[in-house]
């Protein structure tokens, strides 16, 4: 059985915080993708930065044990213009 995690995620864009349970392995880029896509929609449609609670900046081919991310830690993604 996969270990899951409980992660609360943040767009810099958007006033929800929101609480994501994803498998130890899922990939930093693909938590990004799953919280942008429940995001309001907006202008915003390029890149995008994930940041840890320190706001050290997480590389999005990192999964989430390699990205240090454990339960009830807070990351956040800004969407770039």
């Amino acid at each position: 059985m996969a270990t899951r995690r409980y992660l609360f995620g943040y767009l810099t864009d958007d006033f929800f915080g929101r609480v994501i349970v994803a498998g130890a392995g899922q990939r930093v880029g693909e938590l990004a993708e799953q919280l942008t896509a429940w995001g309001v929609p907006g202008d915003r449609k390029g890149a995008v930065t994930v940041t840890n609670e320190a706001g050290a900046v997480l590389d999005p081919t990192m999964t989430i044990t390699q990205a240090g991310l454990g339960n009830g830690d807070i990351f956040t993604v800004d969407r770039e213009l």
